[in-house]
């Protein structure tokens, strides 16, 4: 499937989801969250089991970056990103995205979602110019409207709206010389019966 062609459905809905969540998305609402703000503050971002990690400049970027995400702030994310940022994004089939075909398809896709949350597992890697960082982490979320046919592959079969699920992950992400991401790699599975967070123990 082109990319275009997902896009244009779920582009088409986003307005109406974003409106009734209520989420400004302005460029002047990029987080600027600080290295040491309490994990309690974003509670939708749960990062308590890698805070012993010793990168606290990658700790606190994967935390802006991981919030704007659950708090559906994309435009935040965009601002956030390198001019020439780059993306594959396996469970949604989308392999190098730009950084303006990601704004749609993040934003579209995303806006089918309310209640996410994520929980990061454990962190490698680090934050230098040209290096990355790689999260293992789970994203949780709630439909919020019963999925066009163009999405349902990347969901549980059956799945309609009010119904909660999650996904696997994991997240590389690497940093320009500026600090931003210029390429992110998202590979992903959907929960299996049973499973456990914590038989996934940190290195």
């Amino acid at each position: 499937m082109k990319l275009s062609n997902f896009l244009i459905p779920l582009v088409a809905i986003a307005p109406t989801v974003l409106a009734s969540r209520r989420i400004s998305r302005g460029p002047d609402v990029s987080l600027q969250l600080r290295i040491n703000s309490p994990a309690t503050d974003y509670p939708a971002y749960d990062d308590s089991r890698i805070q012993h990690f010793h990168d606290k400049v990658l700790l606190a970027r994967m935390k802006e970056y991981f919030i704007s995400f659950v708090a559906g702030n994309f435009t935040g994310m965009y601002d956030l990103q390198a001019d020439d940022f780059h993306i594959t994004d396996i469970p949604l089939a989308i392999v190098r995205a730009d950084r303006n075909q990601w704004l749609g398809a993040n934003s579209g896709f995303s806006s089918l979602m309310t209640d996410v949350k994520v929980q990061a597992i454990s962190i490698d890697g680090g934050s230098g110019p040209c290096e990355f960082g790689i999260m293992e982490n789970v994203v949780w979320f709630t439909l919020a409207v019963d999925p066009p046919e163009e999405a349902k592959p990347g969901l549980p079969p059956g799945i309609k709206k009010g119904d909660t699920a999650g996904m696997i992950m994991l997240s590389t992400i690497w940093w320009n010389e500026e600090g931003k991401v210029k390429r992110e790699l998202e590979y992903g599975k959907l929960l299996w019966p049973g499973f456990d967070i914590d038989a996934f123990k940190t290195w």
